[in-house]
């Protein structure tokens, strides 16, 4: 133990800072994957979550344990230290004959650190074990290459050593990990995720999390471009003047009108992609569209919709605040906040604007080629409807025009004869 320590030291600085930052930075990564699956499926269940996650958490693991933890005083210890590759194969076996448990323990985390990497790659990837072995060889055969070369030169020497045993016994871990994914896979089947077409109208907490998340990388951006453009045509039009302020169009400016233009930029940029760009496309933000989900829980029209989009953008401005450091205190208080009211209502605040479901009111349908459709009346209730392919339908669902079930029956009207529900549409729940 006293070994460990002792080795642990020479790490102090740079381990603490990479287990600190691990989870949290882990997270962030996750978001994108997210994304992605929000894009494909349309929802996720808590198992795909967590395990997205666990991959991201691994995959920084494998940084932060094989490379980064770098020692502190680079020169006194390369002067101290060499660390040559170790070439010799099986030189493992005499190790634990002459190391002990010391030998036995190294030899066995070498095995275990490889087992998830096996274990994600056949179970979450589907990749065949004839492709897991080759893979989980080069990862190792990458970590110990980057050790013996100081991660290609960033370190002035090497810090760890290079040994071809690691490659066997992690290449071992690998064949574990698919051998185990291949027993839990027989156990619990894969449950596969139908592709749908449907955009989300009540989505969940995460959900409006990762769609928020890549609405703020375009609002960033436009924010950044026009208040940086703005402030450098101000400079180059404007004359600096010795008490400090510029002179403008005649009027002098102080050096606070960069701070006023930030603001104004951002005002405009929330805008544009939290109100213009929803309220045009029924509550779906970019975020939105990528994720198949609309901000709008409820049909509200005139002044509902207007109050709804008002306190949207006013609840999102003061919850992204914690990304400024002068107004983090305050972002962060809304954050928690807007996390507890949701635990308990299952909304958050600007839901509560009164309106009418989607279900009781117009109906949005989207066919296999995207096409949008709308139906008026109730949910299964009478009026004209209008479906792409199939022409007008008169009359309601049920006994009637349309026989005894949603599912059979004789089209009345211009339909002819055919489902009721014609195969191609979906409707959105």
């Amino acid at each position: 133990m006293a070994d460990v320590i002792a080795y642990i030291r020479n790490f102090s600085t740079s381990f603490i800072l990479a287990m600190t930052i691990w989870p949290f930075l882990s997270a962030l990564l996750t978001l994108p994957i997210l994304a992605g699956m929000y894009h494909r499926y349309h929802r996720l269940r808590s198992s795909a979550v967590l395990a997205a996650y666990l991959c991201v958490l691994y995959a920084l693991g494998l940084v932060t344990f094989t490379l980064y933890p770098m020692p502190d005083d680079p020169a006194t210890y390369c002067l101290t230290h060499a660390h040559h590759p170790q070439l010799h194969v099986m030189q493992f076996m005499s190790d634990l004959a002459t190391g002990g448990k010391a030998a036995a323990l190294q030899l066995l985390l070498n095995i275990v650190f490889f087992v998830p990497l096996g274990f994600a790659l056949a179970r979450w990837a589907r990749w065949k074990c004839y492709a897991v072995i080759p893979a989980g060889f080069l990862v190792s055969l990458l970590i110990e290459t980057s050790q013996l070369t100081g991660v290609w030169g960033i370190y002035p020497c090497a810090y760890r050593q290079f040994d071809v045993d690691d490659l066997l016994t992690n290449t071992l871990g690998a064949i574990i990990g698919c051998f185990i994914a291949w027993i839990y896979g027989a156990l619990v089947p894969v449950r596969e995720v139908e592709d749908r077409s449907e955009v989300i109208e009540k989505p969940g907490l995460l959900h409006r999390a990762v769609a928020l998340m890549i609405d703020l990388v375009f609002i960033v951006i436009v924010d950044g471009s026009l208040t940086f453009g703005s402030i450098y045509l101000f400079q180059k039009s404007s004359r600096y003047l010795p008490n400090g302020t510029y002179m403008f169009l005649g009027h002098a400016f102080g050096t606070g009108v960069s701070d006023g233009l930030a603001q104004v930029f951002t005002l405009l940029s929330f805008v544009i992609f939290e109100v213009l760009i929803p309220v045009t496309h029924r509550g779906q933000t970019l975020g939105g569209m990528f994720t198949h989900m609309s901000c709008e829980t409820k049909e509200r029209h005139g002044g509902a919709r207007v109050v709804f989009y008002v306190a949207r953008l006013l609840v999102l401005m003061l919850a992204t605040m914690l990304f400024a450091s002068a107004t983090r205190q305050l972002g962060v208080i809304v954050l928690v906040v807007l996390v507890i009211f949701w635990v308990f209502a299952r909304q958050m605040p600007y839901d509560l604007i009164p309106g009418r479901d989607w279900d009781a009111g117009s109906e949005y349908y989207e066919d296999s080629n995207n096409s949008n459709n709308y139906r008026n009346g109730g949910d299964y209730g009478g009026g004209n409807g209008v479906g792409n392919g199939g022409g007008y339908r008169a009359g309601g669902y049920g006994s009637g025009g349309y026989g005894n079930n949603v599912s059979g029956g004789y089209g009345n009207g211009a339909t002819g004869y055919g489902n009721d529900y014609p195969p191609s549409f979906q409707p959105r729940r």
